[in-house]
């Protein structure tokens, strides 16, 4: 047990840099079920992006043993350690993270909004519900707080990597925001300097990150439904990630040069300015603004 832990934490360390920081500060019980959660995501996601052929097979497989609840085939087929602090209810969120990945086996080309915020929800939104249970918050109502951070982070994550994604024929933003681009056409106008594209991608990216602002707000309401050593944490993820689109606005939403980071001492900026935060500002709890959640109806039980 104490290896897998510390194998959790490796990948996380690794791969997850944002979070790691932020983990830094969460009690160590926390930080071990985080670490966890972490590792069997992006096990999940790796899974979905080696570009094998059976990723597609793989995924389903997967989703039909969790769905039967037969882990040990999980662990013994394909490595995947399901965290056990997950309650009960957690099992058809993990379904819904799953369907995503299975989602993204097919290019992407979303048409509207609603495509975009659903899909946020499935691969981030999820994984903000399971936090809640890595961090010990059964509380129904800190829930949806909770997915609108996952989908805020997510929404700053599509805005970083809108290169990437158009090589490997994805295009996260909607197709009505940048005038149906397709991602060969994102990839070439940062080739050959295509201004007249550049910008329109820009302007998309732009929208994208005004959007995640919406979420980000509601998932800092959300902060006042966890206890202040789990909140310092979250707070500072959600500060670090933020950052992301921070730094892009302040580049002129400038994409095609490669992904923005945030740096160490950005880090640690941010990092005092959210503990000072959370020891002096006092948090209400307040009711969930259902108009975000509009797009997924029969996905996030509201309460």
């Amino acid at each position: 047990m104490h290896y897998q832990i510390n194998n959790a934490k490796s990948i996380l360390k690794k791969n997850g840099k944002s979070f790691y920081w932020a983990g830094k500060f969460l009690p160590k019980e926390c930080i071990n079920m985080a670490a966890e959660l972490y590792g069997f995501c992006r096990t999940l996601d790796d899974i979905a992006d080696n570009g094998e052929i059976n990723s597609l097979k793989n995924l389903r497989n997967i989703r039909s043993n969790i769905k039967k609840k037969t882990f040990v085939d999980l662990e013994n087929i394909y490595s995947i350690k399901y965290p056990k602090f997950l309650n009960s209810s957690s099992k058809r969120v993990v379904i819904d993270l799953i369907d995503g990945l299975i989602l993204d086996q097919k290019a992407i080309l979303f048409r509207k909004e609603e495509e975009l915020i659903r899909y946020s929800y499935h691969v981030a939104g999820t994984v903000g519900i399971m936090m809640c249970d890595a961090l010990k918050c059964d509380n129904s109502f800190a829930k949806s707080f909770a997915v609108d951070l996952g989908i805020a982070m997510q929404l700053t994550n599509i805005a970083r990597d809108v290169l990437e994604d158009a090589k490997m024929g994805r295009r996260y933003l909607p197709g009505s925001w940048v005038q149906n681009i397709s991602p060969k056409e994102i990839v070439l106008a940062a080739k050959t300097n295509d201004f007249k594209k550049i910008r329109i991608i820009s302007k998309g990216i732009k929208k994208l990150l005004i959007l995640s602002e919406q979420y980000y707000f509601s998932g800092d309401r959300g902060l006042a439904f966890l206890p202040f050593n789990t909140r310092v944490a979250i707070s500072v993820a959600s500060g670090v990630y933020r950052e992301i689109g921070v730094q892009l606005e302040n580049e002129n939403y400038n994409w095609q040069n490669g992904r923005q980071v945030t740096s160490i001492y950005t880090k640690i900026k941010i990092s005092i300015i959210k503990i000072f935060k959370e020891i002096f500002y006092f948090r209400l709890k307040k009711k969930h603004n259902s108009e975000l959640h509009i797009f997924l109806e029969n996905l996030v039980d509201d309460k």
